[in-house]
């Protein structure tokens, strides 16, 4: 009697507690429900502050940062930001938006605009996204996570609330104007950040970079004295220094700041507060009028500075004279202003030259029978008979990263020329050499010694073999 009342009850408690569970799962909402509250509340958080939300955009740990304030309404985000491509498209736009809930809560911007086209950088390859997963609110802040990258630490961007001075610490001018320092450079094959040399005027000091305006870094590469390398004194010191940026109150402010020391001062740059930008700078083409960017400006501690466009190559300055043997290259790798190469069908090495196969730069050639500075041509005929056709210059070295080819009227032929050759070859060389200023950058190659040579008269391009 005992075991079969001990059963009842224990059925009876049972019975109890599956009644009261019913009981509570009933008064549950479904997952419906609370997924629908949940973008509700995420929704309610994003447009709830009166003033949007402040972001320091930073997409990878590499990049600087794109300064934004972001108001969220019922359909749409109205979106300030400090980048200046696309001629300002993304200064001030709105796009609709939504929140998902795929694999937990997303913030998802559904037309083009600022986040896509950094999304877009280097064939999507940058590191820049536009839908976001909700992390969590910490405070009063809103953090979420890239939801494409793959990597093991995700990138995250935090939505502070804004007050009603951010939307004044915008410096869209400045960005405007460091885009116009990408100006003229060797872009065959390969196209090269844009570089700048910073004059410290009152230090007298040059500082030369490579200033990415796109993703917000600065490659720092030498300090100099003076304003160029001809100074018989020059002294100089390798930065090898990398920062990303942010503009904001009017500066460029480094992240990681810049310091060295040189000609017996210690030097320490973290921001720049610039003034005014014109087109008066010099040109980097001896044979046009002043009218580069420039901008000035100061840096606290140091005095006035003058921005400038430079095409100085550390690895260019590698460029020197050989006593043993000529530079030299195939003939299709001299490439006009579009990045044509001059040897292609209509190109004028074709034209003139039709069995050219190499192009030659002697530059300090030790030799009895040929000329020690010189360009040209090695041409084949039908039979495979190879000459040699040479223009000769004027002796010279390389300062900095720039040599000055000064063609003179000695012409050198180790065979017998044709009636046209000195003529065809004048033409040819006159215009690659056009200015006489050429600029050497390293252009890297496993296994070889290869350097451009770089006319910003005409934006000629020729790569050369060591």
């Amino acid at each position: 009697m005992r075991n079969i009342a001990l059963h009842i009850s224990i059925l009876f408690i049972i019975f109890l507690f599956q009644t009261c569970t019913k009981e509570k799962e009933a008064l549950l909402p479904s997952v419906e429900d609370r997924v629908t509250e949940a973008v509700t509340n995420l929704r309610n958080e994003l447009t709830a502050p009166a003033n949007g939300w402040r972001l320091e955009y930073k997409p990878t740990n590499t990049s600087g940062i794109f300064y934004m304030v972001l108001k969220f309404d019922e359909d749409e985000v109205h979106i300030l930001s400090d980048v200046a491509d696309n001629n300002g498209e993304f200064f001030d736009h709105t796009i609709p938006w939504r929140v998902d809930n795929a694999l937990g809560l997303e913030l998802i911007y559904e037309t083009y605009g600022v986040f896509h086209y950094l999304f877009e950088l280097d064939a999507a390859t940058f590191g820049a996204e536009f839908e976001w997963a909700f992390i969590e609110k910490a405070g009063d802040n809103l953090v979420f996570r890239s939801i494409s990258d793959l990597s093991f630490a995700p990138s995250t961007i935090t939505l502070t609330p804004a007050t009603p001075d951010d939307d004044a610490k915008f410096s869209r001018d400045i960005a405007a104007n460091l885009n116009e320092f990408v100006s003229i450079g060797p872009k065959a094959l390969e196209v090269q950040i844009p570089k700048q040399q910073i004059l410290l005027e009152d230090a007298g000091i040059s500082i030369y970079w490579s200033l990415d305006a796109t993703k917000r870094v600065i490659t720092s590469i030498l300090a100099g004295t003076g304003s160029d390398f001809e100074d018989p004194n020059f002294d100089a010191v390798i930065l090898n220094h990398q920062s990303g940026y942010i503009l904001q109150n009017g500066n460029l402010e480094l992240l990681v700041p810049l310091q060295f020391a040189l000609a017996g001062r210690a030097y320490t740059i973290d921001a720049i507060n610039f003034s005014e930008f014109s087109n008066t700078g010099p040109n980097l083409c001896t044979l046009s009028p002043d009218d580069g960017p420039l901008y000035t400006g100061l840096i606290s501690g140091i005095g006035s500075i003058s921005m400038i466009s430079s095409l100085f190559d550390l690895e260019g300055a590698a460029f020197l004279p050989i006593p043993e043997f000529p530079y030299s290259v195939n003939s299709f790798f001299i490439f006009d202003e579009s990045s044509n190469s001059l040897a292609d069908e209509g190109g004028i090495i074709t034209e003139k030259f039709p069995g050219a196969t190499g192009f030659l730069f002697y530059y300090g050639f030790e030799s009895d029978t040929q000329p020690s500075n010189a360009v040209g041509f090695i041409l084949e005929d039908a039979l495979g008979n190879s000459e040699i056709i040479l223009r000769e210059f004027e002796p010279t070295t390389t300062i900095g990263n720039m040599v000055r080819v000064v063609l003179n009227n000695n012409y050198y032929f180790s065979g017998t020329p044709g009636p046209d050759d000195q003529a065809n070859l004048e033409e040819i060389t006159n215009l690659l050499f056009e200015g006489g200023d050429m600029y050497a950058s390293d252009f890297p190659v496993e296994g070889l010694n290869v350097f451009k040579l770089f006319n910003p008269c005409n934006q000629h391009e020729i790569f050369l073999v060591q």
